[in-house]
Parts: structure tokens; sequence; C-alpha cells
């Protein structure tokens, strides 16, 4: 009984001390780091690098402190399970459109625009989504992305 606890100890520790190593090791204020690369998503025909926040601390940083971000870039929030996340603005330095899109790849909704100064408002999808697409703000409107379009994974 010891022995067992002792050992469901070590691997907690473990486990706790190489997650932590790797988060801390990430350069989260950089803008030209990608945590992951060559993931692509396309709607509408138009193609566009994501990188992904599937991790709950990912997703608690995603593009917080953040100079900036390519026009070409998204990141795409993936969640175990369809639910109705709450998203915010905090320490964000620039404005985004963020796309609810559900389990079926479907786009349920667009919050266009969304201002740093709107923190710390949240905004939630109309209904639960599994998936969370942040882009440049504007980006949606001049690639004549809409609800009802399919993104393609």
């Amino acid at each position: 009984m010891y022995r067992k606890f002792l050992i469901t100890i070590g691997l907690g520790i473990l486990v706790l001390l190489v997650s932590s190593y790797f988060f801390l090791k990430k350069d989260q204020n950089s803008p030209d780091k990608n945590p992951i690369t060559g993931q692509t998503i396309t709607i509408n025909g138009v193609k566009l690098a994501v990188d992904i926040a599937d991790e709950p601390q990912e997703q608690a940083q995603g593009l917080s402190g953040k100079k900036f971000m390519a026009e070409d870039r998204g990141m795409l929030f993936i969640f175990p399970q369809s639910l109705m996340p709450s998203f915010w603005m905090k320490d964000m330095n620039f404005s985004l459109d963020l796309i609810w899109i559900d389990a079926s790849g479907i786009i349920i909704g667009i919050e266009k625009n969304v201002r740093p100064d709107t923190y710390p408002r949240t905004l939630s999808p109309p209904s639960p989504i599994k998936y969370v697409l942040e882009v440049n703000a504007g980006w949606s409107d001049r690639n004549n992305i809409k609800s009802g379009d399919v993104v393609l994974f």
C-alpha cells in the first residue's frame, strides 16, 4: 500500500516537472515562434495557416501579449467536446475576429472586430462549438467568410 502511494506521488511529480519544463520553455511573446507549424485550414477556398491551442494552458494564453499576427495566420482553439466557452481580450494588443465553429466544421457565428479595450467583457458563441478560430480583425470580411460556411481541416 505504502509502495503504491510512493509510486503514485513520484509519477505525479514527474508529470508536473515535465509539463512545467515544456510550458516554461515556450517563448510566448515572440511573434515569429509557432508552437505548432504546418497546420492549414481552408474556408471558401481560402487557405489559412493556424497555430493550434488544444491544451488548457495554451487556450488560457491564446494570443495575449503578442505584438501582432501575420495576415495569413490564425489561432485555432480545439476543445475536447462541444461547449460554450467564454473569450476575452485580456492583454491583447490588436483586434480580432472570433469565428465560432461547431463539431461538424460549420461556422455558426462570427464576432467581428473585437477590440482589446472590450476587456473584461466576455464573448460566447450562440450555441455549443468545438472550435474557435481567431484571425485579425477584418479578415472574415476581406475573405467573404460567413455563417454557414464549412471549414476544412
